[in-house]
Order: structure tokens, then C-alpha cells, then sequence
């Protein structure tokens, strides 16, 4: 979905767009709008296979690593650690050998733990990008060495610029998101109710590689708002009572989210909108 919505959009700005894929993955073609037919090529690669990685991003301005595992359900144990910490040190090796200095990482909310943990641990609320890991699950520690990765590049290239966007679970447009909160997960609130419009984590990614900071740097990209139900004083009360707050998390409307993306408005010059569901 996401890998969709990015190379629509580097597409409408007038870039010109190599789409890494799995064998027998669905013609991307077929699902982008803007292309035409030199804009988009297509390549098949095994991101665990690093010397076919480094030769597909030859002569690329910048490389967005969208691919993973993205639940710990979804494959035994070993391969979604594996395959994750594979590919995203893969994706970054290939841009540093071929000269690539912007690179942007899709990493997790689930990074410092959530939804997959047994006992979600926060140490305060709103949750800011240099809050501890507390992961307890392949998929939430691929995605924090992710992010361990991605800083050791920088500190290989100085000129280098890293991004790591720390996503929710993403949301296409109102209607699923309004299908979303009607069927709210039980792992809501190990992941603080949160989303992500689809839109915001696009136009996330291609300001990831257009930011003119050096270094590595980790970013929430999180509505502004829950999915829940209920005023986000309530969920606090019967949540996390304990949890020391930072902020007022009331919001405009009394749902406001437990996400700090005020990085993101310094940084790349985007705040994340979300979705209207009335």
C-alpha cells in the first residue's frame, strides 16, 4: 500500500522512479496514476541479496526502504528478525557504496515496543522520539536495530541524510478509517490508538529525501487524533494511570493522540493531518 502511495507521488512531482519488488509481487504499474512509460521501472530483487541491491540503485539520487515483514505473525520468528535487519542494512549499504546520500527508512511506532509486546512499558506521555525500546517481538527490535543502522551510516558519511519514520498502522482514506475504529484491534491500547493516513506517511517519505539536515534522525509520523471511542482523558484513567505526562494530550476536540510529532514540523515542514471521519 504504502510502496503504492510513494511511487505515485515521487511520480507527480516528475521523478523519475525505480520500484524494487519481490518476485511475483503485482505489477506496480498497474496501480500508480502519473506514469508514463520511461518514469517507472521495475525490478525484481531479493533485498536479502545485497550485491543485486547495490546494482539496482545504481545511479539513484535517493532510496526509500519501504519492504519488511510488518507483523511478527506473519512468518516464523527467525525470518521476520532476519529478513527485516537483512534488508534495511542491505538498503543502506547499496546507497552508501553507489554514493546515495538520502536515504529514508520506514520504521514503526512499534519500535520502542507496542502492539506485539506482552506488557507495553511507556515512560511518558506524549511518546517522543527519544524514548526508550522496551520491544519484546522480532518485528518491533528489527525495526529499533533499524534505526541503530541507519545511525551507524551517518556516522560513516557526514553528508549523509537518514531518516527513520516511525509509522502507525496506515490508513487509506475516511472509509477505512471509519471501518477501522468500528473494528478497533485488542492491541489498541498497547499501541496508544493510534494511525496513519496514507497520504501523511507519502508525502513523509519523499520530504525525508528532499530535508536538508545531515546526520540520522528519527521521526513520528502519527495523526494528531485516537481511533478510539472515548475522550483520551478517559483512556489515560483506565490505562495508564502511572504514566507521567509531558503535555496536555487533550487535543482540540478531547482526542488527542499519545504521539509527539512536533520533530517532524521542524524537520521535514510537514505536520501529519490525518483523516476526517464525519
Amino acid at each position: 500500500m504504502l510502496g503504492v502511495a510513494v511511487t505515485s507521488a515521487a511520480l507527480a512531482e516528475g521523478h523519475h522512479v525505480t520500484a524494487l519488488d519481490r518476485a511475483g509481487a503485482p505489477d506496480l504499474a498497474a496501480s500508480v496514476s502519473s506514469v508514463t512509460d520511461d518514469a517507472l521501472q521495475r525490478v525484481e530483487v531479493d533485498l536479502t541479496d545485497y550485491p543485486a541491491v547495490r546494482g539496482a540503485v545504481q545511479g539513484c539520487d535517493a532510496v526509500i526502504h519501504l519492504a519488511a515483514i510488518i507483523s511478527p505473525l506473519m512468518a516464523p520468528e527467525p525470518a521476520v528478525h532476519h529478513n527485516n535487519v537483512i534488508a534495511s542494512y542491505n538498503a543502506l549499504l547499496a546507497a552508501a557504496a553507489n554514493g546515495i546520500r538520502k536515504v529514508c527508512l520506514a520504521s514503526s511506532v512499534n519500535a520502542v515496543g507496542g502492539a506485539y509486546s506482552e506488557r507495553p512499558h511507556y515512560d511518558w506521555f506524549p511518546v517522543t522520539e527519544d524514548h526508550p525500546s522496551y520491544s519484546q517481538d522480532p518485528y518491533s527490535l528489527s525495526k529499533w536495530i533499524g534505526e541503530v543502522q541507519a545511525a551507524d551510516f551517518a556516522r560513516r558519511d557526514p553528508n549523509a541524510t537518514i531518516v527513520s519514520l516511525r509509522l502507525h498502522a496506515l490508513v487509506r482514506d475516511r472509509a477505512h478509517l471509519v471501518e477501522w475504529k468500528n473494528s478497533l484491534p485488542p492491541t489498541a491500547p498497547k499501541d496508544l490508538w493510534g494511525y496513519t493516513a496514507l497520504a501523511d506517511a507519502a508525502t513523509a517519505c519523499l520530504a525525508a529525501v528532499h530535508a536538508d539536515f545531515v546526520g540520522s534522525e528519527v521521526i513520528y509520523v502519527v495523526a494528531p487524533t485516537t481511533t478510539a471511542p472515548r475522550p483520551t482523558a478517559e483512556l489515560l484513567r483506565e490505562h495508564y494511570p502511572d504514566v507521567p505526562l509531558r503535555r496536555d494530550l487533550n487535543g482540540e476536540n478531547g482526542f488527542g493522540g499519545f504521539f509527539d510529532c512536533s520533530k517532524a514540523g521542524r524537520l521535514l515542514g510537514l505536520t501529519p493531518q490525518g483523516l476526517d471521519d464525519e
